[in-house]
């Protein structure tokens, strides 16, 4: 630790009068010898976040898959669909096989899959889950003392986006801009929502650096750490600087341009954006989550890339992902769905970008990603049929140490709730069993624990 700073310090200032914060990063100053744990013994904190994304990736009528690697255990090979995360498969499991059982209720479809996968069981209805998501759980175990308990973020937009709920029926609002991520993780203080009167100026902020508030507290931070210290800050700083200015630029008023003439608006065709921005979007977005991941303003997320009906596209294409899905011929030569099997490439692709941001950022001994658990999935196996069997699963991360990645885990139909509990021990939460009816279980995937 230095004279003044610790792990815990925020920095502190005003701009234009109004109050901004930013956090620290773990520095190698407030840190143990080897770069373990911190200075006064308490452990670099684990993180936990679930990453969901829609429409499941492409199985084969006749059982083969894209996704599935042909190995198990070890050293699997990565497969089309998740080659975006083949550099990082040495920190990533890939569960296949398992399922959710029904115990005799129909299968709600895009909904079904992760509402037993986060709420234990079978849901008999859209929208309700059995009891609460269980990463309100996690959250209540890990969020103690931070800023935000948990932030919630949808990449593709939509309010109704986020799964999050501790009673079953009421979910929380997620941030859908990286405008509204950036305010809630930098931004100080509270703002009521139901003031008619309030217009939030953010401009204020961006166009004068938050960093600007606190130019006398970052000026002693850096000159009481060592040269590697120093670095870090500076990369830390640089980029938060690069976001906001990325974010000032959509809040300035377009040059005139004499060509332009605004049309009629069009009919709604029921589309949302297309993949290409939704993609863009969520790298942003996942850039700012891993930053304020960094600085403790909250250990546990809920990042949703598109919901259960993807209406995202492909520019240029008629159709729409959901529909694509059940629209599309299987091709009788490549044996499965070539337009589908090219969207869950795309989708995918976003993941391992997500993945990159926090393998990106340098952590004591390691990086962002190896203090933390993501627990990927979707809400389908075969999203034609709205398979409930072989809903792909991925945990991605270290867990602090728990987790050993790199492995590819196949079931033979086993309930999927095993997972839900392996992913809460291993960030350590205390839960001996996890979900009820045919769902129910204590018995967490071992192999994959340290």
């Amino acid at each position: 630790m230095t004279k003044r700073f610790n792990r815990r310090s925020i920095l502190r200032g005003a701009v234009a009068g109004a109050g901004v914060c930013v956090g620290v990063p773990a520095l190698d100053a407030f840190l143990n010898g080897n770069g373990s744990a911190y200075a006064d013994k308490a452990a670099l904190p684990t993180r936990f976040g679930t990453y969901f994304w829609g429409l499941g990736l492409t199985d084969t009528p006749l059982g083969g898959s894209r996704w599935v690697p042909e190995t198990v255990g070890r050293g699997y090979e990565a497969t089309p669909e998740l080659i975006s995360i083949k550099h990082l498969r040495h920190k990533v499991s890939v569960f296949s096989g398992f399922r959710v059982i029904g115990d005799g209720k129909p299968n709600v479809v895009h909904w079904s899959g992760h509402a037993a996968i986060l709420g234990g069981e079978a849901p008999a209805r859209n929208r309700v889950m059995a009891g609460p998501s269980f990463d309100t759980a996690v959250a209540d175990a890990l969020g103690a003392g931070m800023r935000f308990k948990q932030v919630d973020v949808a990449a593709s937009g939509g309010q109704s986006a986020c799964h999050s709920t501790r009673n079953g029926a009421t979910f929380a609002t997620p941030e859908t801009t990286p405008l509204e991520l950036y305010q809630r993780l930098f931004g100080e203080g509270f703002q009521d929502p139901n003031d008619p009167n309030w217009t939030p100026d953010p401009s204020i902020v961006l166009r004068r650096s938050v960093l600007s508030g606190i130019a006398e507290q970052r000026k002693a931070l850096i000159s009481e750490v060592g040269r590697s210290d120093q670095l870090k800050l500076d990369q830390y700083f640089t980029s938060l600087r690069e976001i906001e200015k990325q974010l000032e630029i959509q809040l300035q008023r377009p040059e005139p341009c004499e060509a332009c003439e605004v049309p009629d608006a069009p009919k709604d065709l029921g589309n949302s954006v297309t993949i290409d921005v939704v993609n863009a979007n969520s790298k942003m977005l996942a850039k700012l989550l891993a930053m304020g991941l960094a600085c403790n303003q909250t250990r546990v997320f809920n990042f949703v890339h598109t919901p259960g009906t993807s209406i995202t596209y492909i520019a240029g294409e008629q159709k729409t992902y959901h529909q694509i899905t059940h629209d599309e011929p299987t091709d009788t030569t490549l044996g499965y769905q070539p337009k589908t099997s090219e969207l869950a490439g795309l989708v995918m692709g976003a993941f391992g970008d997500f993945l990159n941001e926090m393998e990106a950022i340098q952590e004591g001994e390691g990086t962002l990603l190896d203090h933390m658990l993501v627990m990927a999935f979707s809400d389908t196996g075969y999203a034609k049929i709205h398979s409930l069997e072989n809903i792909p699963v991925l945990f991605a991360g270290g867990a602090g140490g728990r987790h050993i990645a790199g492995q590819h885990i196949a079931s033979k139909g086993e309930p999927i709730t095993r997972l839900s509990l392996t992913a809460q021990q291993l960030v350590g939460v205390p839960r001996g069993e996890f979900g009820m009816g045919a769902m129910r279980t204590s018995r967490p995937v071992t192999e994959v624990m340290a």
